[in-house]
């Protein structure tokens, strides 16, 4: 595979089993001694598997890399690095912070501690460490980062004049042109936000995150003609980057193309080895082309493969809940939170199972009554009414739906949806909205602690913050499909408009929960939420929600945030 380095025989082989989608063997090969890249291969290999989001390998080599040259900062750097990717924050500030106390402050060293804070949303903090590292003479991809805090503070402008130093400054990392293509789009300039991510992928055709990007733009924005090409033609480069056709494959799948995506799915059986995660979503396109058909076999096959795959389980869970065998995925979910507690869709799976296995034990995690928590905002000062606070921060929304369609990968069904962080937004009506919630969700901390609920209360600590919020226009039958919040602990509904003609009989634009619809005797829903100008609605993030659908000629407009503890 090339991507522009020359390796070594051991790096050659870590990049081709990690490309074929074997992680594993690789890492029990380094563990055991077999592979020994030398010293130049690691910073290179490092970010290449970073690249190809072969997250855990990448992290295996730069522990190695650490352990072999603990006086290197640049060893330092890269292990910090990989433990950002695996989402651990703390472990990646903490081996930045020993290697600055045992060889002195270093740009680089500083830059991944802003990395890090980027990655758990302390934007402030980040854009400080990304300061400090560039009085240090970082290099100039530093800038792109910091444009990156200023993006997410809801400055894309200034995002923009900042990544114009970066390349001024003789930048010519495809990161630094992935994060101008975030900027460019966040400013609503689309065209220079696609032609970013086409320029980050003209220098690394494998980088995933670009495709990604760039393709979803290319969905919300109409552009059709363009829609997946950047995918085709790296694959057609790089046919053995297995990732890579996966991603392709899923997009043909959220796209609604599922012959094209088994076609895919099913030349990676052929030209790789067994692999858990083709076998599984082989399995679930193939259940969707046909309602008839039984996953479960292969659901099996991908397990025997590997019964560690967090999100291999919990398809497998879910096809033994549309199979009803409740016990066997109870088990199975039972198994998957013991790989993350925390996981919202798992806490949600079993609720499910255990409706007919336990039913007791559904109830206790399942409590709608009490866990479902309606609050009726005031206006903030200075307004007189909910309504006349309602209409200014609608015209401020209004702006900020800028798509044609849905997101490819939400659960909206005919509407739009903004981008990014919406409370990161300097708008004051936004602001002042966030303002006016924050003490309901203070409240509904303390409520919940009172009933404690473990799956709640054992992450509740001194305080919490916004890890995403964004609104949503509902228009011409629109509604929300039945679903969990993967990444959150409370999530929540504001209502900023609502048609004032619905059917209250049929529940139209109605907020409802416990409708898990792929349980073939779900008996749902068991609460639902009336939508009105003004309200919050609360709720843990793992009960299954969704909307009724409204009829044609009608428009909700709302705004959704979820909430982690810090």
């Amino acid at each position: 595979m090339d991507v522009g380095y020359t390796f070594s025989n051991d790096g050659t082989e870590i990049l081709r089993l990690a490309a074929a989608g074997e992680e594993g063997a690789a890492i029990d090969s380094m563990g055991s001694g077999s592979f020994t890249p030398s010293e130049s291969d690691y910073a290179p290999l490092i970010a290449t598997l970073i690249s190809l989001r072969s997250f855990a390998l990448a992290s295996a080599l730069a522990k190695k890399f650490h352990r072999d040259s603990p006086a290197s900062a640049a060893a330092a750097y890269w292990h910090a690095m990989s433990e950002i990717h695996e989402q651990r924050e703390d472990q990646a500030i903490g081996v930045a912070t020993a290697a600055m106390q045992r060889m002195g402050q270093t740009p680089d060293l500083m830059s991944v501690v802003g990395l890090a804070l980027l990655s758990v949303g302390s934007l402030e903090n980040a854009g400080k460490a990304f300061q400090s590292a560039l009085q240090q003479q970082a290099q100039p991809i530093v800038f792109a980062y910091l444009g990156e805090v200023l993006r997410l503070m809801g400055q894309a402008e200034q995002a923009i004049s900042v990544l114009a130093r970066c390349f001024n400054g003789g930048c010519n990392e495809p990161e630094a042109y992935f994060l101008a293509g975030n900027a460019y789009y966040d400013a609503g300039q689309i065209d220079k936000a696609i032609s970013h991510y086409d320029q980050a992928l003209g220098m690394r055709p494998y980088y995933i995150d670009a495709h990604n990007a760039l393709n979803r733009t290319l969905w919300e924005h109409g552009r059709k003609d363009k829609f997946l090409s950047s995918f085709t033609v790296a694959c057609e480069r790089y046919p053995d980057l297995l990732e890579l056709k996966l991603r392709h494959a899923h997009f043909y799948i959220m796209a609604g193309k599922l012959e094209r995506a088994v076609e895919i799915l099913e030349d990676c059986e052929r030209n790789f080895a067994p692999n858990a995660r083709v076998i599984s979503e082989l399995a679930e396109v193939r259940r969707q082309m046909d309602p008839e058909f039984d996953p479960l076999a292969m659901y099996e096959k991908a397990y025997a493969l590997d019964a560690q795959d967090l999100g291999l389980l919990k398809s497998y869970g879910r096809g033994l809940i549309q199979a009803a065998d409740y016990d066997k995925a109870a088990r199975v979910m039972h198994q998957a939170r013991g790989i993350d507690a925390n996981d919202q869709e798992c806490i949600a799976y079993l609720a499910t199972a255990n409706t007919h296995v336990n039913p007791a034990e559904a109830a206790r995690v399942n409590d709608y009554e009490n866990f479902v928590q309606i609050y009726d905002i005031a206006p903030p000062p200075g307004i007189a009414s909910i309504d006349a606070f309602n209409s200014r921060l609608l015209q401020a929304l209004h702006s900020l739906h800028r798509s044609d369609v849905a997101p490819i990968d939400q659960t909206l069904v005919h509407g739009t949806q903004t981008h990014g962080n919406l409370f990161t937004s300097t708008r004051p009506e936004i602001q002042a909205l966030k303002g006016q919630i924050s003490g309901s969700v203070q409240s509904y901390i303390e409520h919940l602690r009172t009933l404690g609920l473990g799956e709640f209360c054992d992450r509740i600590s001194n305080g919490f913050d916004y890890s995403g919020a964004w609104s949503v226009q509902l228009s011409d039958g629109g509604f929300h499909l039945d679903h969990v919040h993967s990444a959150g602990w409370i999530s929540s509904v504001y209502y900023v408009e609502v048609p004032d003609n619905l059917d209250a009989a049929s529940h139209e634009g109605w907020l409802k929960f416990g409708d898990a619809v792929f349980d073939p005797n779900n008996t749902g829903p068991h609460r639902f939420v009336e939508p009105k100008p003004g309200r919050l609605v609360l709720f843990p993030s793992f009960m299954v929600h969704g909307t009724v659908p409204i009829t044609e000629h009608k428009r909700r407009t709302t705004v959704a945030f979820d909430v982690v503890p810090t």
